[in-house]
């Protein structure tokens, strides 16, 4: 609860308990299960579903989880570190996993908003979702790097994504 109500108390008190790379990755197992708990609860049902393919979704969400810890910590770090953080890697990697395990319950809200799409709240929650997911990332990333402000840090987290969709569909063909 605190990681939602108290996002930089959260992730001092976790850096501070310094956990080990197995601890961590127990974060992010515990993430993964809990999105595929509600891709199970809420995901297609009935006789077309294949075996197969849930299989293949399960573990394609395994190694996405995986690629996401790795990938995302360094990008993060490069980041962090480049605009004056203080954090190193073995920090950057405790903030996506604490952050993953933390977030894990946002997919599944925005999962089963999205197979009520009709209902007018359920937009409403989809963007608080993923406003939410936002700023306890920028929160996560302020404090474990020493920034003074969250609201900057997901300032600069919205420019980058914005710059990097900018050079993105710059490089990649409209289709038609």
């Amino acid at each position: 609860m605190e990681g939602y109500v108290a996002p930089r108390q959260s992730m001092a008190r976790v850096l501070a308990m310094r956990p080990d790379e197995g601890e961590r990755l127990i974060m992010v197992g515990i993430g993964i299960a809990i999105g595929a708990l509600g891709f199970a609860m809420f995901g297609e049902r009935g006789e077309t579903v294949n075996t197969g393919s849930v299989v293949l979704g399960y573990l394609v969400t395994i190694l996405t989880g995986l690629f996401q810890y790795y990938v995302l910590a360094r990008v993060i770090g490069f980041v962090a570190r480049a605009a004056g953080g203080a954090g190193d890697q073995e920090m950057d990697r405790t903030l996506v996993a604490w952050w993953a395990i933390v977030t894990a319950p946002l997919p599944v809200v925005m999962m089963i908003s999205l197979q009520n799409i009709e209902s007018p709240l359920a937009g409403l929650f989809l963007l608080g979702s993923s406003i939410l997911t936002m700023i306890l990332l920028g929160a996560y990333i302020a404090q474990t790097h020493g920034f003074q402000s969250t609201a900057r840090v997901c300032g600069a987290m919205i420019g980058i994504l914005m710059l990097f969709s900018f050079v993105l569909t710059s490089l990649v063909p409209m289709p038609g």
